[in-house]
């Protein structure tokens, strides 16, 4: 909201981009369940990226260290999390369940 003010850019003319309005309304339609299972996430990435030293290829070729591929690896698991569990978002909201809003 600073940068809003601070360099008076209008963010509305973003949901002309399909692709980023379709993201946005996802991202707030799953908010809660994104913050309650983002930790969980995180945590699990940890012991699946360790597995991940077992298969040549991914040593090989793609940094298990990197923080980068924890956050890659945690934003998989978030969308597992959210595509399993959203849907009770909405029968807390007392709305029809869907998959994706």
């Amino acid at each position: 909201m600073w940068v809003k003010a601070y360099f008076r850019i209008d963010f509305a003319g973003l949901t002309r981009l399909r692709r980023l309005d379709r993201t946005v309304t996802v991202f707030n339609a799953r908010a809660v369940t994104i913050y309650l299972w983002h930790e969980i996430a995180l945590i699990l990435a940890v012991p699946l990226i360790d597995r991940f030293w077992d298969v040549p290829a991914f040593e090989k070729y793609l940094p298990p260290e990197s923080q980068w591929f924890m956050f890659g690896v945690g934003w998989v698991l978030i969308a597992v999390f959210v595509l399993l569990c959203g849907w009770v978002e909405d029968v807390a909201a007392k709305r029809r369940p869907r998959l994706l809003p």
